[in-house]
């Protein structure tokens, strides 16, 4: 089907008519079957109670006792609904899943309340939108021919595969194949789909990303597009040539997207730092052809050494910053006290001239050997001996602001991806994390790290001068973690001999100081990754609110990453039509306010925008859909890349079975101990059943399993050593043995 349900229920709403004709104009309906297929939609919505007819028109129905979400499921089977409201989630039985698949945004209704030790339970009322159109499979012979069962164990469903599939029949039982779905099952019809390639499960890089685009449904997610690219004239533009320019070398990868340009002023009060995005927005219609299929991607995909660009091929290409070439950009400048507190800003549609590339290595050699102005340096420096000292005074300042951060709150954790050649740009901090709730701490000298603190600062300054101004803009907030969620994570770390000390009240510290200490703690890495599991993920919202990992309370509306996020591009778009059309002052406040600059005013009182020039992106953020399909599509990303990491250090482990390696206990539970192997950080397990010594028994609350006979301890963040029995890079499974164990009475703590 050409749209899902909840496209079709964000065209609808419970006090605006719309009709048959109008839906299909929305949803880009033309053929006969497409709108037949919406007519049959229409009807069965209708019959459910989640819509209205009235003299032709259609209107949403309000949903009472309905709740959206997304179904989550388990490997043992377990199944709940994530509530999109971020309420506690919704348990629903095998029975009560109407043939809803994990990943499905999904319509609950509750059946039966929760209790105090009991989640709610529901049943789906309907599935708004699928997550799986297309998936790997193994080849399998039913009873009546060949199925394909899904290579992920949460999906527990068998596809049947058309008789014009009968010459994959060597398939069978082994290799991975790609399988589009034809139909979902529905009453006592099973799915159907078709094979749509065998896919190579030893071919290499080439087709490991092939496994992993098949995965999530985005392989041949194409960059080109036709819409038409606008030129821009550099001379309308304030002319930012003459200040020095840096642009830094953070991604490598093949299509990686454009990073800002930074630059540096000395002022009587401190510093001003200019941040520069590439100009985006200017360069095509808003809700034209290509604005909308940017729209659809809503960001940038990293696998590695190549990216899957937000951006389309000419968008992309006439949108970066060539050395020593005049190029237009959306800047901010930033000025700073000593300290590094942002003191007041200014917007403008800028032209620059980037006078160098900072390459990553430069940078971290500069920075090691701290060299002053006038000394010598080496020759491979000596293309940057007439920025160094821009170069250090940058580095410098941005550390200022780094801690200010810090102090306000952003909770930063040692949880990077590891450092394997083919993981590639994953190991680079990014410029922000709208998912996550909080920041991985950067490296010493770590060039990107530049980028994303001059980016978090230039998107705090936005998030404010939008909500002075009123704007309607696209805010990201997060919460901050709950006292009862630091709790559980201090007295695991006071289980483990961690030295943390409550407040007077008996609870933990907040989250950003709690990270501060557990990162100096012996087992630091699995404090941190317990830390890193209840921290609240963020959203995006029509309204200001807090975002922690910028350490911003007030307001935070990124737009500094347009080449990487489609939020960032929405945000640049509404900027430049403030720059452009915003109206400083009204009839009963005859005074003009500068809408470019920081303004001592807490809130204007008056339209800054016409309706003609705000109306699109009021419509935009109507009923929060907007945000709600950036959150699913960043939800991709971030399923895509890890699932990315996952193969690459399954790669690296492949080669080292049957040899022992050193980790540490990551997780203890009553079947066995989770290993992190170290340095990929490939997770296996070592299964209870391998620990034939001794009877052993599992201690929840001291994460240990203990030997009856030999009291032989495995505790979390122990050292330990193991053999690798068995890796499955598909299943992403490693099977491991623990190969010594510490003497009698003690914890088993062996070097790695």
């Amino acid at each position: 089907m050409k749209f899902s349900v909840a496209k079709l229920v964000d065209q609808l709403h419970p006090d605006k008519p719309t009709t048959f004709s109008l839906l299909q104009k929305k949803l880009s309906l033309t053929t006969t079957s497409d709108k037949n297929q919406l007519e049959i939609t229409l009807e069965a919505l209708k019959l459910l109670g989640l819509l209205r007819y009235q003299r032709r028109r259609i209107y949403l129905q309000p949903w009472e006792n309905l709740i959206q979400g997304r179904l989550r499921s388990s490997n043992k089977g377990f199944c709940f609904a994530v509530r999109d409201d971020k309420g506690e989630d919704i348990y629903i039985r095998d029975q009560h899943l109407n043939h809803a698949w994990s990943g499905d945004r999904i319509l609950v209704r509750i059946i039966r309340e929760g209790g105090r030790r009991r989640s709610p339970e529901g049943v789906v009322q309907c599935v708004l939108e699928r997550a799986h159109t297309t998936m790997l499979a193994i080849l399998k012979h039913g009873d009546h021919g060949l199925v394909a069962q899904p290579l992920d164990e949460r999906l527990p469903v068998s596809i049947q595969v058309g008789g014009e599939d009968s010459q994959h029949q060597d398939k069978v039982d082994q290799g991975v194949v790609e399988v589009s779905l034809q139909r979902f099952p529905i009453a006592q019809y099973p799915a159907r789909g078709r094979i749509t390639r065998s896919i190579s499960t030893s071919g290499g890089e080439n087709q490991d990303q092939l496994l992993v685009q098949t995965k999530h449904g985005i392989v041949g997610r194409s960059a080109r597009h036709r819409g038409t690219v606008k030129p821009l004239d550099l001379g309308e533009r304030e002319n930012l040539c003459d200040l020095p320019t840096l642009v830094l070398e953070g991604y490598r990868g093949r299509d990686a997207p454009q990073l800002p340009a930074l630059s540096l002023e000395t002022t009587t009060t401190g510093h001003r730092l200019w941040v520069h995005s590439p100009a985006v927005a200017e360069r095509f219609t808003p809700l034209g052809a290509l604005d909308l299929w940017m729209r659809e991607r809503g960001t940038a995909i990293c696998t590695g050494r190549r990216w899957q660009t937000l951006l389309s091929a000419t968008l992309a290409r006439v949108s970066t910053f060539p050395v020593e070439q005049e190029q237009a950009a959306v800047s901010v400048a930033l000025d700073l006290t000593p300290d590094g507190s942002l003191e007041g800003y200014r917007f403008c549609r800028s032209r620059i001239k980037p006078d160098i590339l900072l390459k990553a290595n430069a940078f971290q050699e500069l920075a090691n050997q701290g060299f002053k102005v006038g000394e010598t340096i080496p020759e491979q420096l000596q293309p940057f001996h007439m920025h160094l000292e821009t170069i250090i005074q940058l580095g410098n300042i941005l550390e200022k602001v780094r801690q200010q951060r810090l102090v306000a709150g952003s909770m930063e954790l040692d949880l990077r991806p590891p450092h394997l050649k083919a993981v590639g740009d994953l190991q680079a901090v990014a410029l922000d994390e709208k998912l996550q709730g909080w920041l991985p701490r950067a490296k010493d000298h770590e060039v990107m790290a530049l980028v994303r603190e001059a980016a978090l600062l230039a998107n705090r300054a936005f998030g404010h001068h939008c909500a002075a101004l009123n704007l309607p803009a696209l805010y990201v907030h997060s919460a901050a973690v709950t006292a009862s969620d630091l709790n559980e994570v201090a007295k695991t770390a006071l289980g483990l001999g961690v030295n943390l000390e409550l407040g007077h009240d008996g609870n933990a510290p907040d989250g950003p100081t709690m990270a501060a200490l557990l990162h100096t703690s012996q087992r630091s890495r699995v404090l941190q990754q317990q830390l890193r599991n209840v921290v609240k993920p963020c959203s995006f919202a029509p309204k200001p609110g807090p975002y922690m990992p910028a350490g911003e309370q007030r307001a935070y509306a990124p737009f500094v990453g347009a080449a990487f996020h489609y939020g960032d591009l929405f945000n640049q778009q509404l900027l430049v039509t403030l720059l452009c059309h915003g109206q400083g002052s009204s009839p009963s406040h005859p005074e003009p306010v500068d809408l470019a600059s920081h303004q001592s005013h807490d809130q204007v009182s008056w339209q800054v925008l016409d309706t003609n020039h705000s109306q699109p992106f009021k419509e935009a953020m109507e009923g929060e859909t907007l945000g709600r399909h950036l959150l699913a599509c960043g939800r991709l990303a971030a399923g895509v890349e890890a699932d990315w990491v996952a193969l690459c250090q399954g790669r690296h482990l492949e080669s080292h079975v049957g040899k022992t390696m050193g980790g540490l206990i990551s997780g203890v539970q009553s079947y066995g101990l989770f290993v992190e192997l170290l340095p990929s950080h490939g997770e296996g397990l070592v299964h209870i059943s391998a620990l034939q010594d001794d009877w052993y028994e599992f201690r929840a609350r001291q994460h240990y399993l203990l030997g009856r006979k030999n009291r032989r301890k495995f505790m979390l963040g122990d050292p330990i050593t193991v053999e690798i029995q068995k890796v499955d890079v598909l299943r992403n499974q490693i099977d491991l043995v623990a190969v010594a164990a510490s003497t009698p009475g003690t914890s088993s703590n062996i070097s790695p």
